[in-house]
Parts: structure tokens; sequence; C-alpha cells
């Protein structure tokens, strides 16, 4: 019996010290041992922000940290590389950018004034932001709560002695008025057509504009760091660096580039918060 229980014990040991040597040969810093490769820290895959010099879990997702190699990184202090395993947790995406033209779509609310047999205006309030957009001459469509199985054909015009816009703008919401003439009056309501022209009836439209061909970068890529926007551009796999723009037009999806990017540079359109994130941990901001 007492040899019985030494041979376990012996056993227990041996079993033991095995557990141990494999778990010592399969761990990151015995592979990269044997690669000859230095692990430089250790990384959360989907928090890339996580960072220790020990193997663990992140304290956030709970996943295994895993090891970041020398000569992952870069001599660039502005880049931010991330290993394979990195970029798939955050589901990097990249967009390529190219010259396209810009759609920017302008809800307006505004009256119908002036409305008589012969003429009718909507007079709508526009945001200096999308003033770019409008331009005398244009069309738009025009809808009210009070009429509504019909649409009204306008266009912005200049309205007798008025300006097709008020050139002053207002203080408090930095908006100006402008004019369009209804090419179909009047605006008669159902129930009073030839009897009643009402005037400051509700109305809106929904003006859809394009540019031509421009540089854009899309919008989703464009990160507001301290009122400059930036994105992060992708030099190969795994490797980006923040770039300053200047822009132009905001359309709904994309953005009219003036500086900072050319043809055919990729910039992140998923993941990059988190880029950014690592960058200015990186750099210690």
């Amino acid at each position: 019996m007492k040899h019985k229980i030494i041979l376990f014990v012996l056993l227990v040991v041996v079993v033991g010290a095995g557990v141990v040597w494999m778990a010592k040969s399969h761990s990151p810093a015995s592979a990269a041992a044997a690669s000859g490769r230095k692990i430089l820290y250790y990384q959360s895959s989907m928090h890339p922000w996580i960072k220790s010099d020990q193997p663990g879990k992140c304290p956030i997702c709970g996943m295994n940290l895993v090891p970041v190699y020398e000569g992952d990184a870069t001599g660039d202090t502005n880049m931010v590389a991330l290993n394979a395993d990195s970029v798939s947790a955050i589901n990097v995406q990249t967009e390529t950018i190219q010259r396209r033209t810009i759609t920017h779509t302008i809800h307006v609310i505004g009256r119908i004034q002036k409305n008589s047999a012969t003429a009718a205006w909507f007079v709508f309030d526009v945001y200096e932001r999308d003033l770019p957009w409008l331009k005398t001459g244009q069309n738009l469509e025009v809808t009210l709560p009070a009429v509504p199985d019909k649409i009204y054909s306008a266009q912005i015009r200049q309205h007798s002695s008025q300006t097709f816009a008020d050139r002053d703008l207002d203080d408090m919401s930095d908006s100006t008025k402008i004019r369009a003439e209804i090419l179909n009056p009047p605006v008669e309501v159902p129930g009073f057509e030839g009897k009643a022209f009402f005037n400051n009836l509700h109305a809106e439209s929904h003006i859809a504009t394009t540019t031509p061909e421009v540089l854009t970068v899309p919008r989703s890529a464009v990160i507001a760091r301290d009122s400059n926007p930036i994105v992060y551009v992708e030099k190969s796999v795994g490797y980006y660096t923040p770039k300053k723009l200047t822009l132009g037009r905001m359309g709904d999806e994309y953005a009219e580039v003036l500086a900072g990017l050319d043809d055919g540079d990729k910039v992140v359109i998923n993941g990059n918060l988190l880029i950014d994130a690592e960058a200015q941990i990186k750099g210690g901001r």
C-alpha cells in the first residue's frame, strides 16, 4: 500500500511537470523566443489602447491579450500599427478616395405669400451652411399640409423689387429667407377653389442638389479632433497614419476635399475611432 502511494505521488509530479513544460513551450514568450522575435507588449484585439507588459486578459471584453512583436512598429511617430487580430476584431474597413458628384438634400420650411389668381411665392428659411447649395433659377417641389394631394413646382428667382434672398442673415439663427415663385399658381385649398386664396399657408420642400465631380471623402471617415477634421490613411494593412483635411461642401454621404488627400488614398471608414483612441494614447494625449 505504501509503495502504491509513493508511485501515485511520483506520477502526479511527473504529469504536473509535463503540463508546466507544455504551457511554457506554447506560451507567446516561448513562441517568440523560438522565432527569434522580441515581444514589445501585449494588447487587446478589441480595445487596442489596452496594453500590458505581461500576458493576461482585457479588463473590458475579457479576451486574451495578444503579443505585439518588435518589427511591427514603425519609425513614423504618428503611425498606428495594429496586428492582424486587432484589425479583424475592430472590423477595420477602408474606402478609396476618388472624384464623384456630391448629393445634398436640404429640408426647408416656409410660407406661401402673395397668393393670388396670377402669382404665389414660397418663402422659406435657409441656414448659412446651406447657401452654397442654392442658386437662382433652381427648381424645387413644394408640398402643403392644407393641400395634401398636390405638388407645386417653384423656382428660386427675384420677386418684384425684392431679391431672391435677404442679404442680412438673422443674428440668432444664422439663416436668411429665400423666395421661390410658384410656377402653377394660385395655391388653392380644397373646398375653397376660386373663392379664397389663403396667405401664409405652411409649406415645405426637400431640395436635392448636386455638385460637379470633385475629390471626395466619405463623411464616416472624418473625425473632428480639436475642431480640425482628420482621417486615417491606410499605408498598408495594419498601418494607419492621420492626415488633416480642408473640407468644402458637406453632402449627405460624402464631403468635398480641398486639401489633405490625393486621389487613390485609402481612408478608414470603420474602426477609425478606435484607431484614433490608440493614437492619442500613444501620443500621450
